[in-house]
């Protein structure tokens, strides 16, 4: 019997289930800031297949190589 009610009211506390949603594309604050590059297209073939078989994040990896060379100069 719930059941049934539960059916016939499916968004009656809407406020909850707007609560529960979880934000997507520009909603979600972020730090990271997006950066375009011009590589070689041999050498970007070949580390978007190490990273895909490795299950490398591509942008960590960048970001970690980056910080790297920071860390040196400074």
């Amino acid at each position: 019997m719930m059941q049934n009610n539960i059916q016939k009211e499916p968004m009656k506390d809407k406020t909850l289930f707007e609560a529960l949603k979880i934000p997507q594309g520009r909603n979600k604050p972020t730090t990271k800031e997006r950066m375009n590059f011009t590589i070689d297209k041999k050498i970007a073939e070949k580390f978007k297949r190490i990273c895909r078989d490795e299950g490398y994040n591509m942008s960590a990896k960048i970001e970690n190589a980056m910080i790297e060379i920071i860390e040196k100069v400074e």
